[in-house]
């Protein structure tokens, strides 16, 4: 007789299978696996781990987007990120059942988590320490819930799967990776031997931590960087996963290591504080945009596969691109951003020392293109600045915040 373990195994291969569209192989296999029980039969995630290089068979990756509503979950964490429907991350949610073991290893979720029927959409990664009780709800408002009918708060993970390419705004160059993740993250990209391996590994249960790349990717305007980003929530409350980027930094060759002071630390209050609504940057985040970082914005995500995210709504959705700073002064800066949609301009300064935040006079000129001066600002100190805009239809744009320090 066959047992119920090995029928689960093979349930949850034919969703596997399903889900990347290749059904064609599953009677021979189910056949091979019903004349020959051997217990490792349609197991998935096996692979080989050697350093830094884990090559697996491939997981669940939806190779198109579905528009039935009760199988697709849009942009959970609400990551202040416009929705385009060509950009973003694409991939799977997973989570232990009551009576599984509590793994602190993302591979060990992959290897045995229960895989939700659906795909969920991301706009980015940008999710700062919060408290997650809200779970996952489907396009259609229905939510998702485990085998027991309890809302996932916990013990869940994602794997999603994308491309990076530069924003309009960014030179070609070496580029450093990063991640900040509570509970575990790999970020993978690819060997060169038709495999994966780990460019980021921010692994383990553990508070909100900052790890770096100690290797650059290179990028090119016809780059499209194939990246996937495994992650799981271990026991609640606080949740993060953030991807950031910088220029790999002068004086120092694409061959060797590199680190920032603040890579390997970690701490729930280090970067964001959670306890605000919306949610709060800290010193240390602040000083991580200073140093060039960037979180990866919708802009630098491509689709791996589809040019169409059903999650998107069909009009237009204001959003703010190519955003930099220039003329930077003793009391003064300039904004300079585009938008697709016509739409006034102001800018807010934050005195990242204080949190006091200055909104700029608005102008009320609509534009697709930006250029605004800020003045009255203190030599010598580090401020975050952000750009805003409105339509005339009433939407609002939020660029992230870009940090300078004043001249003395």
């Amino acid at each position: 007789m066959i047992n119920s373990k090995y029928l689960q195994n093979i349930e949850k291969y034919f969703a596997i299978l399903f889900a990347m569209n290749k059904l064609y192989v599953l009677p021979q296999l189910l056949l091979a696996c019903t004349l020959i029980t051997l217990p490792g039969c349609l197991t998935d995630g096996s692979g080989t781990e050697s350093g830094s290089t884990v090559v697996t068979a491939p997981t669940t990756t939806p190779t198109s987007p579905t528009a039935d509503p009760t199988r697709t979950i849009c942009d959970p964490f609400k990551t202040n990120s416009p929705q385009a429907r060509d950009r973003g991350l694409v991939g799977n949610l997973f989570y232990l059942t009551d009576d599984q073991p509590r793994y602190s290893n993302i591979t060990d979720y992959l290897n045995n988590a229960k895989v939700i029927d659906a795909n969920i959409y991301l706009d980015r990664l940008f999710i700062p320490t919060r408290p997650f009780d809200r779970g996952f709800y489907m396009q259609s408002g229905d939510l998702v819930t485990n085998i027991n009918g309890t809302t996932l708060y916990e013990y869940f993970g994602l794997r999603m799967t994308g491309q990076l390419q530069l924003a309009a705004n960014e030179e070609p160059g070496y580029y450093q990776l990063a991640t900040l993740a509570d509970d575990g993250a790999l970020l993978k990209i690819p060997d060169g031997l038709g495999g994966q391996k780990i460019i980021v590994n921010n692994d383990g249960t553990h508070s909100t931590k900052f790890k770096c790349a100690t290797e650059p990717v290179y990028m090119d305007r016809s780059t499209h960087l194939p990246i996937s980003m495994e992650y799981y929530q271990g026991p609640r409350f606080h949740i993060s996963l953030v991807a950031m980027w910088r220029p790999w930094p002068d004086g120092v060759t694409n061959t060797n290591p590199v680190n920032d002071p603040l890579c390997g630390q970690q701490g729930n209050s280090l970067f964001f504080d959670s306890t605000k609504d919306p949610v709060a940057s800290n010193a240390a985040f602040y000083q991580l945009l200073e140093r060039k970082w960037k979180v990866l914005e919708n802009e630098n995500y491509v689709f791996p596969e589809q040019s169409n995210n059903p999650c998107a709504p069909p009009e237009e959705t204001l959003a703010i691109s190519n955003y930099s700073l220039s003329g930077i002064a003793r009391d003064r800066v300039t904004l300079t951003w585009s938008t697709n949609v016509e739409s006034n301009s102001q800018g807010e300064s934050n005195l990242t020392s204080t949190g006091v935040k200055t909104l700029s006079q608005v102008d009320a000129t609509n534009t697709l293109s930006h250029t605004l001066t800020i003045t009255g600002l203190i030599p010598n100190t580090l401020y975050a600045i952000r750009a805003l805009s409105t339509s005339p239809g009433g939407q609002n744009a939020i660029s992230d915040e870009r940090v300078f320090r004043t001249p003395r």
